[in-house]
């Protein structure tokens, strides 16, 4: 497998999927979106990502999502391995900072199938989902419904992430 090392991330990106990715083209926005999202952040998790090329569009996950059994990121992933014949193009990007307003970083190039039933063995389930509002968090049990209702003491709803049992693990 190939490594390419301090590249234009987006540019390098956008080069695979137009040569392997002949319709939904327009998903490489949602990935750039995510991509500048994550190159903002300050968390080391934010950081490291993969990125599926495939005929029909494209799909960019933070990789600690897609070792969390259940999640949308670990469906996905799987779905392609399990139940498709498409051809995927998929590369671990490592998300390094911004160089002149370019985002830079490393791409791993990988064997989606051998990925794929690595993703299969190593994955961990989800313990609790951590709910974020504006004012802080709070944990619920995995399974248990939430709605993104605003808290009374912790505002309005942002977002959710699911978290394994033991975050050492992944």
């Amino acid at each position: 497998m190939q490594k390419f090392e301090n590249v234009d991330v987006l540019a390098a990106l956008e080069q695979i999927m137009r040569q392997h990715t002949a319709f939904y083209q327009n998903d490489f926005d949602i990935d750039k979106s995510i991509i500048h999202r994550d190159a903002a952040s300050d968390q080391a998790v934010d950081k490291a990502l993969l990125w599926m090329s495939r005929p029909s569009g494209t799909y960019c996950f933070r990789e600690r999502d897609v070792f969390l059994k259940g999640t949308r990121q670990h469906n996905t992933w799987k779905f392609y391995g399990e139940q498709t014949r498409d051809k995927i193009l998929a590369c671990a990007v490592e998300l390094t900072g911004t160089q002149g307003g370019t985002i830079r970083g490393n791409l791993y190039e990988l064997d989606y199938q051998q990925h794929f039933r690595h993703v299969v063995e190593a994955s961990q389930p989800v313990s609790v989902n951590r709910l974020f509002y504006e004012h802080g968090t709070r944990d619920i049990p995995d399974g248990q419904y939430f709605d993104g209702s605003p808290d009374r003491v912790l505002g309005n709803f942002l977002r959710y992430e699911a978290q394994p049992h033991d975050p050492a693990v992944l």
